[in-house]
């Protein structure tokens, strides 16, 4: 019985190791973000993250508890074979977590969450989106590990019956090891079991990421009903969440400043895919990355506090067509029953008499995308199976075979219509067919070389476009799907990251808009919205966006990250935690006020209504 005591022991004490490993290696290869942080508050991510490796040893152990129980009174070799058998497996899906966890925060800014599991139904993009966290060396290093802890676990492996010892220290021990196991595995003897806050201790998120360990983190992703069955983001009392969201949102008192010189203009919507405000000059980015883009503002007017609402495509592009803002932790692009009840910037065009199309190089399927596109109402989706390509990247053709094949396609449609243009090349793994100025092979000048590529094909379109008989009745909006960590590494929540430009040109805008800036905050689910009062076809309020061009309104930007907000504002710009419940950043007037607490709450009430409208479309 001894024996077997000892060896459960020893296996509590590798998985222990294994873990504390796990978090080693995390840290290390998220040393862009754990480099602003103290050396002490980052050491802490091993304090604050103990309980919880010992809760996931006790899920881990719970079956080599039953088994052990039963070995004390039986002795079977084929239950050793089962209990070795687990342990590999675990250990295998374990370091395949480390994996996932490493790739996804260097792309995501996130451990695996729903969100990453649903892109498994899609291999090769989910390959490709990994492209860009170079997880060969991460998988080098957690196999090596792996490697060790099997000869380890190989080392202490005992094939002496324990089954000796006074029958009853066996049935003691037989009872003890389960209980231990299962109190353990929920934090201790407390009401309420561990969950993740209990990880959560900085405002660094890759710290709190880094505590929070990856198989008990992926267990609970698994575990927990994949839909909400209730709001976990219930700060205020319904009331006066709806209260405050409904004065957030209230409708212009006076009319919208018009900046059209049309009033029904065709629309080229071009999507630019992960172009972060950090690469964009007139933004106070990098000088050199996107000049054309640069050029193009000199004759439009961009909006300079512009947020995207999300970080994935799929996000952005909820948000622009039917004003609709990313939520926390899901989206609804994913949902039918949900999706389809959304409004539509194409719906509401259409019956103005517009044709619509949308026009992207890759795989509209993926995310679920065509499903939505249609139920938005495009009368034609152009894919990858559209656009003719000798060489594509993983997402698709290349941007300069998009945008002649786009460019060919304006020419058939009859005006006035829409066309949506989603770039795709400037997506990781970032291979662009262009000798740039950015030469080198590092992960943040590769980003560049992409972005810069596809500037160059924004700027071949745009000037064969003024070559078109449609162009002089045409309004073109040009705004990110999201923006980018590269090429700084920001983190995924703040502000830096999600301020992006959105720019209105063409000939349907009025000469004296020209050239204009605008500081006006705002984010992709205003864009429907300001357009429709542009054409005079603002219905009916869009209850999640606003007129960015009507002064009366009080303007602000609101994100959503994996379980969290950020809200903006003219004075300040906050980023609140949900799971550690503080702030992760915050930038401008952020001295305690009325006005501060205000803002807070106004972003708490937001993500509450939010959640609880998209639970409600089921009903």
């Amino acid at each position: 019985m001894r024996a077997g005591i000892v060896y459960f022991l020893k296996l509590a004490v590798l998985w222990l190791l294994f873990f504390a490993i796990q978090r080693a290696l995390f840290l290390a290869f998220g040393w862009h973000y754990t480099s602003q942080a103290a050396t002490l508050e980052v050491l802490s991510s091993f304090r604050y993250g103990f309980a919880m490796d010992i809760s996931m040893a006790g899920y881990l152990l719970l079956v080599p508890s039953l088994i052990t129980a039963v070995l004390f009174f039986a002795e079977r070799k084929w239950l050793r074979r089962v209990m070795n058998g687990w342990m590999i497996t675990m250990l295998a899906l374990c370091a395949f977590v480390s994996v996932a966890d490493i790739g996804l925060f260097a792309s995501w800014g996130t451990k695996v969450n729903r969100k990453a599991l649903s892109y498994l139904v899609y291999p090769e993009e989910a390959i490709a989106a990994a492209g860009g966290a170079h997880v060969l060396w991460p998988t080098l290093a957690v196999l090596a590990i792996t490697v060790l802890w099997f000869f380890m676990l190989e080392r202490i492996r005992t094939n002496s019956p324990w089954g000796d010892g006074a029958v009853a220290a066996r049935v003691a021990a037989a009872a003890l090891l389960p209980a231990s196991c299962i109190l353990a595995l929920r934090g201790g003897v407390q009401d309420y079991p561990i969950d993740k806050s209990w990880a959560y201790y900085s405002t660094h998120q890759v710290l709190n990421l880094a505590a929070l360990n990856g198989p008990w983190n992926a267990l609970e992703v698994l575990v927990v009903p994949a839909e909400y069955e209730f709001n976990p983001y219930t700060y205020l009392e319904p009331a006066k969440a709806e209260a405050i969201v409904s004065r957030a949102f209230a409708p212009a008192a006076e009319g919208t400043v018009h900046v059209l010189a049309i009033e029904r203009p065709n629309i080229v919507l071009i999507l630019l895919e992960s172009w972060s405000g950090d690469v964009i000059a007139p933004l106070g980015g990098e000088q050199d990355v996107s000049p054309e883009f640069s050029k193009l503002c000199e004759q439009g007017s961009l909006f300079t506090n512009f947020y995207s609402t999300g970080f994935r495509t799929e996000q952005g592009l909820c948000a622009v067509l039917s004003g609709f803002p990313s939520q926390p932790k899901t989206t609804i692009i994913r949902q039918f029953g949900k999706f389809d009840r959304l409004p539509s910037l194409v719906h509401t065009l259409d019956s103005a008499g517009y044709n619509s199309r949308y026009t992207y190089s890759g795989d509209v399927s993926f995310a679920n995308t065509r499903s939505y596109l249609h139920a938005m109402g495009f009368d034609v989706i152009h894919d990858e199976s559209s656009i003719p390509g000798k060489h594509r990247t993983r997402w698709g053709a290349f941007d300069e075979d998009l945008f002649s094949f786009a460019l060919e396609d304006l020419k058939r449609m009859q005006q006035p219509f829409i066309n949506v243009v989603m770039t795709a090349t400037s997506h990781e793994p970032f291979v662009a067919p262009v000798h740039s100025p950015f030469t080198g092979r590092s992960e943040p000048d590769r980003y560049r070389n992409t972005v810069h590529y596809t500037d160059q094909w924004l700027g071949w379109f745009m000037a064969q476009a003024k070559l078109q008989p449609w162009y002089a009745n045409t309004l073109f909006v040009i705004v990110p799907d999201h923006g980018h960590f590269l090429p700084k590494y920001r983190a995924q929540y703040v502000a830096e990251r999600h301020r992006i430009p959105l720019l209105l040109c063409g000939p349907a805008l009025r000469n004296e808009w020209r050239g204009k800036t605008n500081t006006t905050y705002g984010c992709h689910s205003d864009v429907s919205t300001t357009l429709l009062a542009q054409m005079g076809l603002l219905q009916q309020p869009n209850p999640w966006g606003k007129d960015l061009l009507n002064p009366s309104q009080e303007h602000f930007a609101y994100w959503s990250f994996d379980d969290g907000f950020g809200i903006a504002d003219a004075h300040r710009t906050l980023v609140w935690d949900n799971v550690g419940r503080r702030f992760l950043q915050q930038l401008g007037d952020t001295a305690t006020s009325p006005a501060k607490a205000e803002l807070l709450v106004r972003g708490q009430a937001i993500t509450q209504v939010l959640l609880d409208r998209y639970i409600g479309f089921n009903e």
